[in-house]
This record gives C-alpha cells, sequence and structure tokens, in this order.
C-alpha cells in the first residue's frame, strides 16, 4: 500500500470514529427531573425550577415541626427515608391544610430536621415542592426542599409566568443609573439587622445597609457609608435587598447622595453587575 493511500485509510477511520462518537453523545439524553429525591445520585442534578413548577402537585412554604426517624449519622453520602409533620405558612401551587403529611424518600443527599442547623444538609423550612403520595405528599426533585436564599423569589418569578432569572442590566440602565448617581462604587454590603424585608431560612435581606468601599469608581467613599434601597419595581419576587450576614455581599452600587440619607438607585441585583462594564464618563 501506499504513504498516499494509507494516509486516506487512516483519515476516513479518524473520521468514522468521530461520527461514532457523536452519534453516542447526541442518543444520549439530557437529564430531566426525576420522580422523587430518591434519585439523589445524578450525576447532573441540575432541575430547572420552570420545570419543576408545572410538574409539581403542590408547592409550599412550610417548617418542619416533627420527623419520623430522625437521622443519627449526618456523616453519610445519602440518607433513608423519613416522614415528617410540616407547618404550612404559604401555599404557592395547589391546595394544602394547615399542616400536611411529608415524606422523603431514601437516598436523598439531605435530611429533614425539626429545628434549624448550620449543616446544608440538615432542612428545616423553605418551600417544598411535592407530588400526591396517597394521604401525604413526596418530595419532589434532587433538592425537594428549597432552603437557599435565592428561591422564594425564583418560584414567585416562574409561578407568576416571569423568567427564571432576572435579566441583567442593560447598557442603557447603566448609563442613566451613572449620569444619576453621585458616587459609583464597587463595594461590600451588609445589610441592617432590624430593617428586614424577606426572611429566607439560610439569609435575611434588608431594605438598609452599610457599603465598605473596595474600589470608588466615581465620586469620592472615603469610608464605609450607610445607605437605603431606593424605589424599586413592582415584580415578581422582588428584586434585590442587602443580605444580612457577616462576610456580606459584593456589588456594584449606585449612589444618590443629594438627600440627607444616601440613595442606592441600582434596580437590579448589584452583584450581578461587573464593574468593568459600568459606563463611566460617558
Amino acid at each position: 500500500m501506499t504513504a498516499s493511500k494509507a494516509g486516506l485509510v487512516v483519515i476516513a477511520s479518524v473520521a468514522l470514529l468521530l461520527t461514532a462518537c457523536t452519534a453516542a453523545t447526541e442518543e444520549k439524553p439530557m437529564p430531566t427531573p426525576s420522580s422523587s429525591t430518591a434519585a439523589a445520585q445524578d450525576p447532573n442534578p441540575s432541575e430547572p425550577i420552570s420545570e419543576l413548577v408545572p410538574a409539581a402537585d403542590l408547592i409550599v412554604y412550610g417548617t418542619v415541626e416533627s420527623v419520623d426517624a430522625p437521622v443519627e449519622d449526618a456523616g453519610e453520602p445519602a440518607f433513608p427515608a423519613q416522614r415528617a409533620i410540616v407547618h404550612v405558612t404559604e401555599v404557592l401551587k395547589g391546595d394544602a391544610d394547615a399542616e400536611i403529611t411529608v415524606v422523603k424518600p431514601a437516598g436523598t443527599w439531605y435530611h429533614l430536621v425539626d429545628g434549624a442547623q448550620e449543616s446544608r444538609d440538615a432542612k428545616h423550612e423553605g418551600i417544598f415542592v411535592l407530588k400526591a403520595d396517597g394521604d401525604a405528599f413526596e418530595l419532589f426533585g434532587h433538592v425537594g426542599l428549597h432552603d437557599d436564599s435565592a428561591a422564594q423569589r425564583t418560584f414567585a418569578r416562574v409561578l407568576a409566568g416571569s423568567p427564571e432569572r432576572v435579566p441583567a442590566a442593560s447598557r442603557a440602565q447603566l448609563t442613566e443609573w451613572a449620569q444619576q448617581a453621585d458616587v459609583i462604587v464597587f463595594a461590600r454590603a451588609h445589610g441592617a439587622a432590624g430593617d428586614v424585608v424577606l426572611h429566607t431560612p439560610r439569609l435575611d435581606f434588608a431594605a438598609s445597609g452599610t457599603l465598605t468601599p473596595i474600589e470608588v469608581l466615581k465620586g469620592e467613599m472615603p469610608s464605609p457609608l450607610d445607605v437605603v434601597r431606593g424605589p424599586q419595581p413592582d415584580v415578581p419576587g422582588g428584586t434585590w435587598a442587602f443580605p444580612v450576614s457577616e462576610q456580606g455581599q459584593t456589588g456594584v452600587y449606585f449612589i444618590d447622595t443629594s438627600g440627607e440619607t444616601p440613595i442606592v438607585i441600582n434596580t437590579t441585583e448589584p452583584s450581578r453587575i461587573n464593574r468593568r462594564e459600568v459606563p463611566v464618563g460617558d
């Protein structure tokens, strides 16, 4: 066989191999939310809330009051089945009594507890996504009980028919804020514990707080500044607020200092603004 023919054979073989790999990749379906949290070992547990909401029979905000078979060894990679009595404080979808029985299947990465704990594996309060199961309800999806700080706002948006994620501020919006603001700062925010406007199981949010400057992009701000959040649009789930936590949260804040109390005029999440994209001087 000549060198040229041998080269063609090699090229053809590689092409066939690539075609086979591509076909195998295309035939593998993307994971979808499981019918229960039993599929805790799913290699890709991604489950958009926009898919969970229409699939669930019941969605409530509630708190675990008591648990049958509490977990003794929290170091396990997956936890056994549990039954819990949940006090319902708000029904987001479906119909429910003030107290419901919730079943957590075996094999989940978390367990239910009757009191708040620091561990992410121990869940006590939040949004329960449920499927009807006789006289009880079974937790649905990989997460099952959503207790992260963004869950309430995200579910509110999806239930109202809005996009799951709030759009980032546009260039035009950033330009408008930059023109209105006396100070623009990339800062770390700490919310005021006495001014909470949104409670979540893991983190509270306040309408006022303190900004500690990291980089001043416009104007002057040599030291920490107490500020309040300005008027916000009335949208499902709300917009943003200052996190009440020791570590705080960094973001870009546009501040009007013309009044007695400095006002942050952002109407989208400050932490989602890239300070390099702020049109200072435009």
